[in-house]
């Protein structure tokens, strides 16, 4: 019950502040990680994603979460509770009871799931790999709070590997215009919802930068979505080797069955005021993982 309401708390309540959230992960973790511990003794790797809401983290997560090797948590702010003093097996404890409580199915959108039949989402064969995923809340901490990211390679005491998924910029700022214009009960995006979001993403931008200089370049991994949209087999193949697990032929075919065919280009859904693609384009230009991305691509 403590696990439930800690990591999936019922529609019918409202959302706990934090440190009630925190006391009852706490009282959760430290009664149940001792039965747990065992299952953590091969962890080799720590993942978290870095990067922007909107790009695809939640079907990358999900995807790496069916795997019988890799625990990969849904929003869960693990940065957050090794702040607040949570151990390794407490935080590994909870990451894994996240995914198997919350898990990644219950995430639709006109009738898309995130669910990979057959596969092992909320369960695992050997943990080899774990970590969560909630890329913009990642980069913007691990980037204002410089401490951040030693603090959790001292709990997790493991390597720790970024993903940094990337979409084109246009997209993700189409996206989150639509989404303010939708908190306002407004169908139409203005210039100002678009000003807000090319805002948004380039500080975004700036963070991912920040915690990229903080580690090594084999530990960060620049991961587009459309590519996987592309080629899904080839790219989660080659994420999961980077990641120090092999996919199998079974693994990689169930998962390609939930990939959508093509990416949605919600760029040709708002209306650009004059100036801004170029604005947007302009800004792309000091960062290195936006290279090659236009409005027309």
């Amino acid at each position: 019950m403590l696990l439930e309401l800690a990591l999936k708390r019922p529609k019918r309540l409202p959302k706990f502040p934090w440190p009630l959230q925190l006391s009852l992960a706490y009282l959760a973790a430290a009664k149940g990680k001792g039965k747990q511990a065992d299952s953590f003794n091969a962890v080799e790797t720590y993942c978290t994603f870095i990067g922007y809401s909107r790009s695809g983290h939640s079907l990358i997560a999900a995807l790496l979460d069916a795997h019988p090797n890799i625990v990969m948590a849904h929003e869960m702010k693990a940065a957050k509770y090794v702040q607040y003093g949570f151990d390794r097996e407490a935080l590994y404890y909870l990451l894994y009871q996240r995914t198997k409580i919350r898990g990644h199915s219950w995430q639709r959108g006109g009738g898309y799931t995130y669910h990979v039949p057959n596969q092992w989402q909320g369960d695992f064969e050997e943990i080899k790999v774990i970590g969560d995923k909630h890329g913009e809340f990642n980069a913007c901490y691990l980037s204002s709070n410089t401490k951040a990211l030693d603090r959790l390679r001292k709990v997790v005491q493991v390597p720790i590997k970024l993903v940094h998924v990337v979409r084109n910029p246009f997209d993700n700022i189409a996206t989150f215009s639509i989404k303010a214009a939708a908190r306002r009960q407004h169908s139409d995006v203005t210039t100002s919802d678009i000003e807000n979001s090319i805002q948004r993403y380039f500080r975004v931008c700036k963070s991912v930068m920040n915690v990229k200089s903080l580690v090594d370049t084999a530990d960060d991994l620049d991961f587009r979505h459309e590519d996987l949209i592309t080629s899904p087999d080839d790219e989660l193949r080659a994420l999961c080797l980077w990641l120090g697990v092999e996919a199998s032929p079974t693994y990689l075919s169930d998962c390609q069955a939930v990939v959508f065919p093509s990416p949605q280009k919600r760029r040709h859904k708002i209306q650009w005021p004059n100036g801004l693609k170029q604005r947007i384009q302009n800004e792309m230009q000091p960062f290195p993982f936006l290279e090659g991305y236009t409005f027309e691509n």
